[in-house]
């Protein structure tokens, strides 16, 4: 089969990198499309896959308000997608953007993956509207767009961090505390992208707060895609970004204000917690605080609160054993997400979508 991937964002890379694998050497083509993203090309060129990047420099637009860029990316987008795809044949699309248009007047099927309610995201029923089907947790609530939605048991980050696909390598955490110290690591996004308008994270005198409690337990480092104080910049955690999961897995907790990095820290047994306002409305983080305890939500105005709770945790005995036991239990219940992606991509022709799934292949874990 021929299949083209456009994806967005690195997290996208993460979620489908073992199913693209998994249908090349299984003889389909693979074409891959994407932006200049964060560090989205380099993993591209660490995996070693050809790609087409139609924007080389990027989205954002420097000096213009992310409605109007929005706006004429939108159409720059669909325009060369057009141009990539034209002449070309494709069984399916599999995106995270734009390319569901190109799908609808082609007459080719798209699958979008999405894992947020969309109450959070209504500026994406521009992509969702468009898709064929969309592949989401069943957790998730995609509003008037349920009757599209191809439901699993599981979580994004169990397509590349499930027990069957990733190994831990201490090597990596050696690299910058060679002697194996307790860490505890402190995530700040920026908070700038256009579904991010108003919303508050961890402030500087917070993170200031945090190190004061931290030190006394073990070596603080802290990830940040903004702009760090003097003062903090002896704590940056200098590694390859590609390594970041290996470093949240042997970490005694993540202190995060955004969503990836927190979701990843829980389905790997650390202790999460995270700090925004947009708390209480995302239902796959609110089943890992919920239901398996796995991370712990705060909005900002309750930071002391969250403060007092990592106080308490950091002095309760084995407390990440606790958390390790806690994400035993949660993986016996959800699906290795890229073995079923590749038997959905694979069988896509053939599926009755009207039939429920039977994912007890996927949920073989013990």
């Amino acid at each position: 089969m021929n299949y083209l991937f456009f994806f967005v964002h690195p997290s996208k890379f993460h979620l489908f990198r073992n199913t693209i694998n998994k249908l090349k050497n299984h003889g389909h083509n693979v074409d891959i499309v994407i932006t200049s993203k964060d560090v989205l090309q380099a993993l591209l060129i660490k995996e070693g896959w050809e790609y087409t990047n139609i924007f080389p420099k990027g989205r954002k637009m420097k000096g213009v308000s992310p409605y109007i860029s929005s706006a004429i990316n939108f159409f720059v987008t669909i325009l060369r997608l057009y141009k990539y795809t034209f002449g070309k044949r494709y069984d399916l699309f599999i995106t995270d953007d734009l390319l569901v248009y190109i799908g609808k007047v082609r007459g080719i099927p798209s699958i979008v993956f999405c894992d947020d309610d969309y109450i959070l995201i209504k500026q994406f029923a521009l992509v969702l509207s468009k898709a064929t089907y969309i592949l989401s947790p069943e957790i998730t609530d995609l509003g008037k767009y349920n009757s599209k939605k191809i439901g699993f048991p599981g979580y994004k980050e169990l397509a590349y961090l499930h027990p069957s696909v990733f190994t831990p390598d201490l090597e990596i955490v050696k690299t910058f505390n060679p002697e194996l110290k307790p860490y505890y690591i402190i995530r700040l996004v920026s908070l700038r992208a256009y579904h991010d308008k108003g919303i508050k994270g961890i402030s500087n005198y917070q993170v200031k707060q945090l190190i004061e409690t931290l030190e006394s337990k073990g070596n603080v480092y802290i990830s940040s895609e903004r702009e760090l104080p003097e003062e903090y910049k002896e704590y940056s955690l200098k590694i390859n970004p590609v390594d970041i999961t290996h470093v949240l897995y042997f970490a005694q907790l993540f202190i995060g204000d955004g969503q990836t990095m927190t979701s990843e820290a829980a389905v790997l047994g650390t202790p999460a917690f995270r700090c925004n306002d947009v708390v209480s409305k995302i239902s796959v983080m609110e089943e890992k605080e919920e239901k398996y305890k796995l991370s712990f939500i705060y909005p900002p105005s309750k930071f002391d609160e969250m403060h007092q709770k990592i106080k308490e945790l950091i002095e309760t005995p084995n407390f990440k054993e606790e958390f390790q036991k806690r994400k035993e239990k949660m993986l016996t219940e959800k699906i290795d997400l890229s073995a079923f992606m590749i038997w959905l991509f694979e069988n896509y022709k053939s599926i009755d979508f009207n039939q429920k799934i039977d994912f007890s292949k996927y949920t073989s874990y013990k």
